[in-house]
């Protein structure tokens, strides 16, 4: 289900809630202006609730099929690049792995979702900024001799890895991330929940900060040029 549909899912039935009990105040109880200030109280806290319900239920799970690394003529390597990264280490990562054996490689960008992806619904923005990080990562990995593709996945980094490696059984995970002091609290132990979710190993090219509010301002030189 996409964030908009569960939006959709957790705040309709809210607003009935809260429109009912508002009639009911309005044309029945009558409360006094202590009663209104409580009314406003239980509203903020259920929206806030709906919008937490929202940002983090679809990261607590991902759907993803338990490949267990086996050797292989061809290695295959999913890069789940997060972040950017600097190129030189980013191909020094790749190339140390493909040494002496053919490879594919297999990128996915995660959506960083700016407060506008909710607000405006500005999935477009982010899309074309996860597009922009594919096209530099891919650009890198040619510029070194490497085959790869790749697509623009969901903002949920493990659960990007989890429907990319339903079409591409990778031997190895290459997250580009940032390091852990910067994370968000739920990527925290991205490379640990990946190795228990997926069976099979993770790695680690560290990156920039995953920031929505550098996203958009990003975004906004780019459209200012």
């Amino acid at each position: 289900m996409s964030k908009q549909s569960l939006a959709r899912v957790v705040f309709v039935p809210i607003g009935i809630y809260l429109a009912g009990l508002l009639a009911l105040a309005a044309f029945v109880l009558h409360p006094p202006a202590l009663g209104w200030i409580g009314l406003a109280v239980a509203a903020f806290l259920a929206l806030l609730a709906g919008a937490a319900v929202v940002a983090f239920l679809p990261r607590v799970g991902a759907n993803a099929v338990r490949l267990h690394p086996r050797a292989g003529a061809v290695y295959r390597l999913l890069v789940v690049a997060d972040v950017d990264a600097e190129p030189d280490e980013l191909c020094s990562a790749v190339g140390l792995r493909a040494i002496g054996r053919p490879a594919e490689v297999h990128v996915v960008t995660p959506v960083i979702a700016t407060p506008l992806h909710f607000l405006a619904d500005d999935e477009e923005g982010d899309r074309h900024d996860a597009g922009r990080r594919l096209e530099a990562t891919l650009s890198s990995l040619t510029d070194i001799g490497v085959r790869a593709v790749g697509v623009v996945g969901t903002d949920d980094p493990l659960q990007a890895a989890g429907d990319a490696l339903a079409g591409f059984d990778a031997d190895e995970i290459l997250f580009v991330g940032p390091v852990r002091s910067s994370r968000a609290w739920l990527d925290q132990n991205f490379e640990s929940r990946a190795r228990d979710l997926f069976g099979i190993p993770v790695a680690t090219v560290f990156g920039a900060k995953r920031s929505p509010t550098a996203v958009l301002q990003r975004r906004s030189r780019t459209g200012s040029s």
